[in-house]
C-alpha cells in the first residue's frame, strides 16, 4: 500500500469511529442484569433467582454475595455445576451465543472476569482453582481441564484484536482460535497465555510468563515467551 493510500484508509478508519455515536464497549444493562446484581440475600434464594431466569444450578453452590452478570445473550448459556464456590465481585459476561460452563467443586476467588461472546465457550474442569483477578476472554474455545491451579492475576484468552496497518485496531475484527488447559495444570501469578496455545497435562508456567505455544506434559516452563527448563520428577 502507498503512503498516500495508507494515510487516506487510517483517516476512514478514525472518522468511522468518530462517527459512531454510542460507547460500543457500553454494556446495556437490561432488567435481568439489575435484578441479578442487586438482589442478594443468601445462596439459598439466590440460586432460586438464577434458576427463575434460566441459569442452572447445581447442589451446595455457594455465593459469597451477588455476582456481576452483564447478560447481552441467552442467560441459559451459562450452566454452573455443584459444589463451587463464588468469592465476591465475580463478573460472568456473555454476548450472542457466548457459553460458559463451570464444572463440580471450581473455586473462583475475587474480582475473576469470565466473558464469552459470538459463538465462544468457557469451560473450566472439575476441581479447579481460579485465583484473585483473573480475567479469561473467549470468542473461541477456551477449556481448563480438572483441578488446575490459575493463581491471582492470570489473563487467558482465545481471541486476539486484528492488526492490519490500515486500520485503527480498535475498528478491525476480532480473531478467534483455540486455547486448551488440560488437566493438572499450575499457572503462577501473573502469567499470560495467547490464543491458540495449548498446555498439555501437568504442566507448570513460572510467574510473570507468557504463552504462545505448546507445552510438553508435566513440563516447567517461564519466560518470555515461555521456555521449558526441567521437568515434574517423581
Amino acid at each position: 500500500m502507498e503512503d498516500r493510500d495508507l494515510i487516506n484508509s487510517r483517516s476512514n478508519s478514525l472518522n468511522k469511529l468518530r462517527r459512531e455515536k454510542k460507547n460500543r464497549y457500553k454494556n446495556s444493562i437490561g432488567y435481568k442484569n439489575l435484578i441479578l446484581n442487586y438482589f442478594f440475600i443468601n445462596s439459598f434464594f439466590y440460586k432460586i433467582l438464577l434458576n427463575i431466569f434460566g441459569i442452572k444450578v447445581g447442589k451446595n453452590t455457594e455465593f459469597l454475595g451477588p455476582i456481576n452478570f452483564i447478560i447481552m445473550g441467552n442467560a441459559k448459556n451459562i450452566f454452573l455445576g455443584d459444589n463451587i464456590l463464588f468469592h465476591r465481585n465475580i463478573t460472568l459476561k456473555v454476548r450472542e451465543n457466548g457459553k460458559i460452563v463451570i464444572k463440580d467443586k471450581v473455586v473462583l476467588d475475587e474480582n475473576v472476569r469470565l466473558v464469552s461472546a459470538r459463538d465462544g465457550l468457557i469451560e473450566i474442569g472439575e476441581g479447579t482453582n481460579i485465583g484473585a483477578n483473573t480475567i479469561m476472554n473467549s470468542g473461541g474455545t477456551l477449556k481448563i481441564g480438572r483441578y488446575c491451579l490459575i493463581s491471582n492475576n492470570c489473563n487467558i484468552n482465545s481471541s486476539t484484536h486484528g492488526t492490519h496497518i490500515e486500520k485503527y485496531i480498535i475498528d478491525q475484527p476480532h480473531i478467534h482460535g483455540k486455547t486448551i488447559i488440560d488437566d493438572d495444570v499450575w499457572l503462577g501469578g501473573f502469567v499470560t497465555i495467547a490464543m491458540n496455545s495449548h498446555l498439555k497435562e501437568g504442566a507448570i508456567v513460572g510467574a510473570n510468563s507468557f504463552v504462545n505455544s505448546t507445552l510438553s506434559n508435566f513440563s516447567i516452563n517461564v519466560g518470555c515467551p515461555s521456555k521449558q527448563v526441567s521437568i515434574r520428577k517423581k
